[in-house]
């Protein structure tokens, strides 16, 4: 189920800067030189390449965010605001060193309050509730990515520490990216935090092979990590003394202009409850025509580490208590040593238009998402959680600690619980010299919810962008979802935000 921390987060986006050479080569040779006997002009001075680039951007951010949460649904309001302020100041810094490597810092701090919450009363009324503190929305510092590349030869090339690693050629999502934090549908070019790893690769002239190694951030600060792989003795919760780590292996392949790639996964316990897993997946990415771009991923597994609710011990109290009683959950991660095969698939298209605006489209198929009864459960089992608050105002979707690491802030998290969707995304960059407009549009197949996210930027100066653009729930047909005392419950009417606004302001240096 698309389940959010519905918060609202400021569009983060790499920027590039002009280069600045700190170091200079040698001072040039004599005006002349004898060869055989004959006095031959040199060459003319020619400026030494510099031993160091270094190139430095950044922006500051701020955006300003107002919505309406209705408190009447079965996933709390009460952290969600309804004025929300995001300000961000961020600096890329970037160091090369020729043919020997590159060193990058992508950080930020971020200032992020929230007003105005509303909750339901003991009757159900709404009720406004007092300015309080959220987690999710505490000031904190970002290190998007973080990382050095030593090209150990022509061939071989060395990366270590936070990179954002790109295999996968979706736009809105990409299932087969299993190292990363998940971006954001309505603006995949937000999510820039990449994973703690080491990779070794090996680029060839048609041919790329790729090994990483990526640890879990069990705890951080600052931004920086406090813990890796395992949690830290001193760790405020430490579910575990496991080891958390994904080791993967691609190859890339270019054939017939055709970008493939095949990749291997082992994790455990890294971004979800599989332990000791094995996953395969593969993609595909083809250019028709200079403007039609197709593209395809697949991933492979046997079982699911997803929450599924026990749909015979929600039907009321005294059925979940006799499941506790004996022995079975009401809720849980009941198929993650299941053997039965599930797969994830994206299929989707570009189409370049030609004055720059594009179209795109994609089919998500998610195979361990909940089916008509899983569903129904899901929803039985989140009312009777709201009936009895002693159970909880909202059941979790995971037993799974969160990452301490979620990446940078995002508008919109999309989670997808169902097993059918559908992304529509078009962007228009000339609307009128310097506007661009976006719409993405995400749609649930099974029940015809989904989310509405158009955005409207102008590039008033070549230092300032201003944007303005809105989120809407789409509440589906009520006769597709789950029926409970003859209301329909679809996948996003189940979310307490149903609409929200902002406008933003970023400025570039």
């Amino acid at each position: 189920m698309a389940v959010q921390s519905w918060q609202i987060y400021a569009i983060a986006a790499l920027v590039t800067g002009p280069a600045v050479a700190f170091a200079q080569g040698p001072s040039a040779v004599d005006a002349s030189v004898e060869v055989t006997g004959t006095l031959v002009p040199a060459a003319e001075e020619v400026p030494a390449e510099p031993l160091l680039k270094v190139r430095t951007t950044g922006f500051v951010d701020t955006r300003w965010t107002a919505g309406y949460a209705s408190v009447a649904k079965f996933l709390s309001s009460k952290d969600t605001p309804h004025l929300h302020n995001l300000t961000e100041g961020n600096v890329l810094l970037r160091l090369d060193w020729g043919s020997t490597g590159q060193a990058v810092a992508d950080i930020s701090l971020v200032w992020q309050r929230g007003w105005m919450y509303f909750g339901q009363g003991a009757g159900g009324e709404r009720m406004r509730l007092a300015d309080h503190d959220v987690p999710a929305l505490r000031p904190l510092a970002i290190a998007a990515e973080l990382y050095g590349i030593w090209n150990i030869s022509e061939r071989l090339n060395l990366t270590i520490g936070k990179k954002r690693l790109t295999w996968a050629p979706g736009l809105a999502w990409n299932p087969s990216d299993l190292l990363n934090p998940a971006k954001d549908p309505t603006d995949p070019t937000l999510q820039r935090a990449g994973a703690w790893l080491a990779r070794l690769e090996m680029p060839l002239d048609t041919w790329t092979l790729s090994l990483v190694a990526a640890a879990k951030t069990t705890q951080q600060s600052g931004g920086l990590p406090t813990g890796l792989v395992t949690y830290p003795d001193n760790a405020v919760a430490k579910p575990d003394d496991a080891a958390h780590y994904t080791l993967a292996a691609r190859v890339y392949h270019l054939v017939a202009e055709t970008d493939l790639n095949a990749m291997v996964f082992w994790s455990n316990l890294y971004n979800d409850a599989f332990q000791d897993k094995l996953r395969v997946a593969a993609t595909a990415s083809h250019v028709f025509f200079n403007a039609l771009e197709v593209h395809a991923e697949l991933v492979a597994q046997t079982g699911s580490a997803r929450m599924y609710v026990q749909g015979d011990c929600v039907t009321d109290l005294a059925a979940s208590l006799a499941c506790v009683g004996g022995g079975r959950m009401p809720a849980g991660n009941s198929k993650v040593h299941d053997t039965s095969p599930r797969i994830k698939a994206l299929l989707g298209g570009r189409y370049q238009f030609g004055e720059n605006s594009a179209i795109s489209a994609e089919y998500l198929y998610n195979g361990d998402g909940a089916n008509a009864s899983q569903f129904d459960a899901l929803v039985h089992g989140l009312a009777l959680s709201q009936q009895f608050s002693g159970l909880g105002k909202a059941a979790p979707l995971s037993l799974v600690p969160p990452p301490a690491d979620a990446g940078t802030p995002q508008k919109f998290a999309f989670e997808p619980f169902r097993r059918h969707y559908l992304f529509l995304t078009y962007i228009q960059p000339q609307l009128r010299d310097d506007f661009t407009i976006n719409a993405v549009v995400i749609l649930g197949l099974e029940d015809l919810s989904g989310q509405v996210a158009p955005q409207l930027l102008w590039s008033a100066r070549d230092w300032l962008t201003l944007t303005v653009g809105g989120f809407y729930a789409l509440q589906g047909k009520e006769s597709l979802g789950s029926q409970i005392n003859g209301k329909g419950w679809t996948e996003y009417s189940l979310q307490p935000t149903q609409w929200r606004g902002f406008v933003s302001a970023r400025l570039f240096y």
